[in-house]
């Protein structure tokens, strides 16, 4: 559920609420007040207030929120959000949150928030598209990529590639990203 499905969702409150009865896994991403409201069994509250980063502990593995950790939620262009401040047990200063014992789980970081060309915006898509990953993947979906395909079909000396460019990088790497930069070798 993304920003702006409140209404959408409210005409089907009903069919939600049973879906999440039977075991369903939702994951909620950037809401604000109006879309939360829109989930039926939860009385979710939210504040705008500047998000900049949190520390929680580790998740058990067995936790919708595993793999998670507080740099996934370092956000290097402080900025106001809409965090989770009641309704839910709140991870962190309401950046993360899981909704009572349903398999709801509430980002109110959003990857798409943070597309730029600035190094430092980078980074904050780069940990926050992982942490989105991450929570659907302890969802149960299922993801794709190519490097696996790769192992197949060797690289041929005679036809320069860069296959290495796609399936590896979120967007293109540039020389900021080398570590090596510095080192002149």
């Amino acid at each position: 559920m993304g920003a702006g499905a409140g209404p959408a969702l409210a005409a089907r409150a009903g069919d939600l609420g049973a879906w999440l009865k039977a075991g369903g896994n939702l994951l909620a991403i950037g809401l604000d007040q109006q879309d939360a409201s829109a989930l039926p069994p939860f009385d979710v509250k939210m504040k705008t207030a500047e998000h900049i980063s949190a520390f929680f502990e580790p998740f058990p593995l067995d936790s919708l929120l595993a793999g998670i950790g507080p740099a996934d939620v370092h956000n290097r262009a402080p900025r106001d959000l809409p965090l989770i401040s009641a309704g839910a047990r709140v991870v962190g200063d309401g950046v993360l949150a899981r909704a009572g014992d349903a398999n709801v789980v509430f980002c109110q970081l959003a990857p798409w928030q943070f597309e730029s060309s600035q190094p430092n915006l980078r980074r904050t898509y780069r940990r926050s598209s992982f942490l989105v990953s991450r929570l659907l993947a302890n969802m149960g979906v299922a993801g794709a990529t190519p490097l696996l395909d790769r192992f197949h079909r060797p690289v041929n000396a005679a036809q320069p590639e860069k296959r290495w460019l796609t399936g590896l990088y979120l967007d293109q790497p540039e020389e900021w990203d080398d570590p090596y930069r510095h080192f002149r070798w």
